[in-house]
């Protein structure tokens, strides 16, 4: 911050509850030719510091390899996508006022002391659609206080009203949000697919707005054709679509790609390869051909035979492609350890 120039929406400031016009803190720059707005101001970020505002590094996840790191191996445990801020408050401020969040967060100081209020939710489990719109005088007493120093670590779960306020010195802390897939999304998928039913895709009867009472008994009718067409739905499908969305929504981590991409032409039967920590290695085999869901929107089309390789693969620590040798020929191996690297699910860890 205080040597380069972030831009928005990677960060913000906020004081009192209420958000800083962008323009008090950012102007236009100059980037390859092209003007761009929305730049950070390091003078004027600071200025607003300095005055009780806090600033907000947004999607660390995406930026700061550690916490990519950290946040991707939490997502693969909970099957749920994580995302990483930090806030930075002067002493005796507060950024955010009152509110709940419509995701699960952990917050981890990092330096100073922050005194937080937590208060019984007025919404339980919110979702995305249904953010905060009340006030402090709506979220009554709070049911816990607690002061976090250094090291500690406080669970907010989605819906809990809370506040929070440095004390005495400058305060800095993680929050690790885990944004849920709920039952609900769940349920919205499955009945999405009733656009694929021609009788669900009818218009309503000319002027039913003039007759309420023969729109009442249409919609009766259509929800009973929606309960037999619910008792239908294949369960086990729609539980691999989720997994499968889920896993294809990871983008890869591909730290050092560059310098692997410059020695995958050397790859040999007894380089030690190893799959990439954070990488996701989806098999979907339909008897015919295999996919290989490897994230961030990308897959593999290969033949269904190349399954059991793939799997030991996937599976595998450090390894050689001789290792494949009972199951692939020597090319064959060479050519599938490389299309692997290539596309960051393996890494070279020595040439040997």
């Amino acid at each position: 911050m205080a040597s380069s120039s972030p831009r928005l929406p990677t960060f913000r400031l906020v004081r009192d509850g209420k958000p800083l016009d962008v323009s008090r803190y950012t102007r236009s720059a100059r980037i390859g030719g092209q003007t761009v707005a929305g730049v950070g101001d390091p003078g004027r970020i600071f200025e607003e510091f300095r005055a009780g505002a806090t600033i907000v590094f947004q999607g660390l996840h995406r930026s700061c390899p550690p916490l990519t790191r950290f946040c991707r191996a939490l997502e693969l445990d909970l099957s749920h996508s994580v995302q990483a801020n930090a806030y930075v408050t002067p002493a005796g401020s507060r950024g955010l006022g009152v509110h709940y969040d419509t995701h699960d967060v952990f917050v981890l100081q990092l330096a100073g002391t922050k005194a937080w209020s937590i208060h019984e939710p007025v919404l339980v489990d919110p979702l995305v659609s249904q953010p905060w719109k009340g006030t402090a005088d709506d979220a009554g007493p709070p049911v816990m206080t607690v002061e976090l120093q250094a090291g500690d670590c406080l669970y907010v779960p989605r819906g809990f009203l809370h506040s929070a306020r440095a004390q005495d010195a400058l305060s800095a802390h993680l929050t690790i949000g885990v944004n849920t897939t709920t039952w609900h999304d769940v349920v919205r998928e499955i009945v999405a697919g009733v656009a694929d039913e021609p009788e669900f895709r009818r218009a309503l009867p000319a002027g039913y707005a003039d007759d309420p009472a023969a729109l009442a008994a249409g919609v009766e009718e259509i929800v009973g054709r929606l309960r037999k067409w619910l008792d239908i739905v294949d369960a086990e499908a729609v539980a691999a679509a989720a997994v499968r969305r889920f896993l294809a929504g990871r983008p890869p981590l591909l730290a050092g790609q560059l310098h692997q991409l410059a020695m995958v032409d050397d790859l040999h039967d007894d380089s030690i390869l190893r799959r990439r920590d954070g990488g996701v290695c989806h098999l979907v085999g339909d008897g015919e051909r295999l996919t290989v869901v490897l994230g961030g929107g990308r897959e593999l089309d290969m033949p269904a035979a190349l399954q059991v390789a793939m799997a030991r693969i996937a599976g595998a620590g450090d390894f050689r492609p001789a290792d494949l040798a009972d199951l692939l020929d020597g090319p064959s191996r060479l050519v599938l350890a490389r299309r692997l690297v290539v596309e960051g699910l393996l890494e070279i860890v020595a040439l040997a």
